[in-house]
């Protein structure tokens, strides 16, 4: 799995909803990059505190922003 594969799954991953052999290859994954672990750290902060303070609606805008900044993060560095 690469950094692109595994931002596309990391809610799934967050949610266990992935098959066992797709969970393994992006624990794999996380276990040799940085930069896709300190996303998947990241991701798990902004929930918690959307857990904490209630839903913040998100425009589509703001949401198409925020993907892309995460596949930004992710998408050019494999490891």
């Amino acid at each position: 799995m690469d950094c692109a594969a595994l931002a596309e799954r990391l809610t799934d991953l967050m949610e266990g909803d992935l098959e066992p052999e797709v969970e393994s290859e992006a624990l794999d994954h996380l276990a040799t990059c940085t930069a896709c672990e300190t996303v998947l750290a990241e991701t798990r902060d902004v929930v918690s505190l959307t857990n904490e303070h209630g839903r913040v609606p998100l425009s589509n805008e703001d949401r198409a922003r925020m993907w892309s900044r995460v596949v930004g993060e992710t998408g050019g560095t494999s490891g």
